[in-house]
């Protein structure tokens, strides 16, 4: 994981002290991370990109990581700025790198989507030693989207869906690594703002789905673009994600980012 947490939220912030939630005290970061993953088998696979802002947040990381091997792959979920923003420069920095997007919905010509292999949820992507599938997404917030999962770990990238905010000494670590469990109230912080269509849906719909996706998923950890890893008991998350959509469905849209 590639990891861009930004500034401190002063807003998110104010709201959750209001909230008086049991997990923020005044004075401390809050981070909404952008979160990029980057997968090493016999080739090498890098899901999103960061935003412009993190750009040399994300080409440090893939030196980092990579030394002289070469990137093979470079995935974008959607074209929204903080997943697709540095295709260009990544792609400068390695040339021979082969753009993968969503098959489903229109290209999109600031990202040279058209020139990109698409996938959908029929395709595979073997790295050697990983193999990638491309699992419709469930929850979108652009026409053009994919989750995507990797078969060895038994990894669910859900993209937007299952973020949260972190504490400032919580970056780059999983949930099971934190000194506390994280709360539908941290959830909700995030789906109010970002996924508040949530106020117009049937909440009953929408958990079938839920419930649906943790059945065909069951044994998975997730990897959200906008959260910690879940690695380790992951039902209770699919539990807490189906009050969520109660609660904006009840309240409303939580504020902005």
């Amino acid at each position: 994981m590639i990891q861009e947490c930004g500034g401190h939220r002063a807003g998110i912030a104010k709201a959750v002290l209001a909230k008086q939630v049991p997990w923020y005290s005044e004075g401390v970061e809050l981070h909404v991370p952008q979160n990029a993953y980057l997968l090493v088998g016999d080739r090498t696979f890098l899901f999103d990109t960061l935003s412009p802002a993190a750009s040399d947040v994300i080409l440090r990381g893939l030196d980092q990581v990579l030394g002289n091997r070469p990137l093979d792959y470079l995935a974008l979920s959607h074209p929204d700025v903080p997943h697709a923003g540095n295709t260009s420069p990544i792609l400068r920095k390695y040339p021979e790198c082969q753009l993968v997007a969503p098959r489903a919905g229109e290209t999109h010509a600031l990202y040279h989507l058209d020139e990109a292999i698409k996938v959908g949820p029929d395709d595979e992507l073997d790295l050697g030693g990983l193999l990638l599938r491309f699992p419709e997404a469930k929850f979108l917030d652009a026409a053009v989207h994919t989750w995507m999962t990797e078969e060895t770990s038994k990894t669910l990238f859900t993209v937007d869906w299952m973020g949260f905010p972190h504490l400032g000494n919580e970056c780059l670590a999983c949930v099971d690594e934190l000194d506390v469990e994280i709360c539908v109230s941290r959830l909700e912080e995030f789906h109010s703002r970002v996924m508040f269509w949530f106020q117009y849906v049937d909440p009953g719909k929408v958990q079938e789905a839920t419930n649906a996706l943790a059945l065909a998923f069951d044994g998975y950890g997730i990897a959200s673009a906008h959260g910690l890893p879940i690695r380790q008991n992951v039902a209770p998350f699919y539990a807490m994600m189906n009050e969520v959509v109660e609660r904006v469905s009840d309240a409303g849209r939580g504020g902005v980012l």
